[in-house]
């Protein structure tokens, strides 16, 4: 499982008393009695950047962070970079430089003294699988942008390769259709990212994509990371794109689906550690590929996205959480957050023979449909689904019959049905292995027919189609703690679980949804106890 590596964390706490100077500042109170108010700061390094988190003091209006390079920092020779909310993220940062910070803030009083200084140091990560091979490559010229919106267009489009744009902060309100068309190189790729320190939100006021890539003319070895996308259509729509990465970006609030790549191929896609939120129109938080393999997204990378509350608008209203159509392939899926949604949270069509889709480590609640929904040709591992108004896991026909299907090690819970295979019996190399299946109100495994398919290693809970064989479970006392409404997810089997050493060692994963290693006696679902 991939993690995000936090260098440092330093927490400092200092009380600001009544009477207290210096740095300009007077003492403040919070809303108790005689009692000091408490400004918090913390530090938490990543690459290239340093998450700064700080608590609410009742009555401020601003917080402000200094920080500079060298130790003794203080609001009089730190730079001040606003604080809007927490955590703050400072970003553009120089990876093993040793950063110090003190933060104030300010009330109808005035400015407060600042707090004790923390310091962290931005560390480039471990390679991730997640994402591309020129990842670490080092921008070789830096372009500042600090023009209008009408500008921001022509000045993405002049980047050449090895350019790193660096976008002063600001909202920046687009009123006309927004094209990006870049070619970088494996050795030179293009960076696109805010200024250091700066938060940038690209606001699409036009009944327009907020931004067409590769529309024109095929985008190759781009990296868009770290901005923030509203607007009144679609979110990012991708068309003739390969190597590309779009990475810890914030889409919300669009008229349509947030992320689309579904009016011409796409390959090599890295779609990493994004939030999608709050949808219209047909509502996907990513909508890949074309219906009937139209369009087909091939050889790609989806994984670490939190995506949530996506449920679109209008008579079309949908709102799958990723849906990844008909003839897409060779394709992973893997350890996204998906919850509150109003089709499924995941829905992975066939690959039309091509080469399987994995779908791995993902988190996922709250459907009004079924939570993860897979047609066919794809390995289906270590993935948690709770709650679905139909079921924590379906397989059907859609655009094809369900084929080549492997689903091991996952974890369905669920007041209706916990796992419905519809179409399974006589379809090639079919295997349901090592998962707990838990229905509270229906059936564990539903399935019309299952000729041809090995079951192994499962533990159910709810009534089980008559001839597939399973251990049987004790209920929701197998988990530590688990809800079949979603608002508690601990899945992790309990002390006395019937999942303790019940799966099949011929099917057992290497590692669990945590990538914790596998040992025997193998535990049934997406956790090893």
């Amino acid at each position: 499982m991939q993690k995000l590596t936090l260098a440092i964390s330093m927490l400092a706490i200092i009380s600001l008393s009544a009477c207290s100077g210096g740095g300009g500042g007077t003492g403040k109170t919070q809303g108790v009695i005689g009692g000091p108010a408490v400004l918090t700061l913390g530090a938490t390094a990543g690459d290239a950047q340093i998450s700064f988190t700080f608590n609410t003091i009742a009555g401020a209006t601003q917080y402000t962070l200094y920080y500079g390079t060298s130790s003794g920092v203080t609001p009089f020779n730190g730079t001040p970079v606003p604080m809007p909310s927490s955590p703050f993220p400072l970003t553009g940062l120089s990876n093993g430089t040793t950063y110090y910070a003190v933060a104030t803030y300010t009330d109808s009083t005035g400015e407060s003294t600042a707090t004790a200084q923390v310091s962290a140091t931005p560390t480039q990560p471990a390679s991730s699988p997640y994402d591309p091979s020129w990842a670490n490559v080092t921008p070789t010229n830096t372009v500042s942008f600090t023009g209008t919106a009408s500008q921001l267009e022509a000045a993405m489009n002049a980047l050449n390769p090895g350019d790193k744009m660096e976008i002063a902060a600001g909202t920046y309100n687009v009123s006309s259709k927004f094209n990006l068309d870049v070619q970088g190189t494996a050795a030179a790729p293009i960076w696109i990212t805010p200024a250091s320190g700066a938060s940038v939100l690209i606001n699409m006021t036009a009944t327009q994509n907020i931004m067409n890539v590769g529309e024109t003319s095929q985008t190759r070895y781009l990296c868009i990371r770290g901005i923030e996308f509203t607007g009144t259509s679609h979110g990012i729509r991708f068309y003739d794109c390969t190597q590309v990465w779009f990475d810890n970006n914030h889409v919300h609030d669009t008229g349509d689906a947030c992320i689309t790549t579904n009016t011409h191929d796409t390959s090599y896609m890295f779609i990493t550690r994004n939030e999608l939120h709050d949808t219209g129109g047909t509502g996907e938080g990513m909508y890949l590929g074309a219906n009937n393999g139209g369009v087909i997204m091939s050889n790609s990378i989806i994984a670490l996205n939190h995506v949530h509350d996506v449920h679109g608008s209008g008579s079309g209203a949908q709102g799958d959480g990723i849906e990844v159509k008909q003839g897409s392939y060779g394709n992973l899926i893997a350890e996204n957050l998906v919850h509150d949604c109003s089709y499924p949270c995941i829905l992975v069509y066939g690959t039309a023979g091509q080469a399987q889709n994995i779908v791995e480590r993902n988190t996922c609640y709250n459907s009004g449909d079924n939570t993860i929904q897979i047609q066919g040709e794809c390995i289906v591992r270590n993935n948690l689904c709770i709650n679905g108004a139909g079921s924590a896991f379906a397989s059907q026909p859609h655009q094809g019959n369900p084929t080549n299907l492997q689903v091991i090690h996952n974890t369905f819970v669920n007041s209706g049905r916990a796992a419905k295979l519809s179409s399974w019996s006589g379809a090639a190399s079919m295997v349901f292995a090592n998962n707990a299946c838990y229905s509270t109100g229906n059936m564990a495994i539903d399935s019309n027919g299952h000729t041809g398919v090995t079951f192994a290693g499962n533990v159910c809970f709810g009534s089980v189609t008559t001839g597939i064989s399973f251990t049987a479970g004790n209920g929701l006392s197998d988990f530590t703690n688990v809800t079949t409404n979603g608002s508690n997810i601990n899945a992790h089997p309990s002390g006395s679980s019937a999942l303790l050493g019940a799966a099949s060692a011929g099917y057992a994963t290497s590692k669990d949804l945590e990538d914790t290693t596998r040992s025997a006696p193998h535990d049934a679902g997406c956790y090893e106890g």
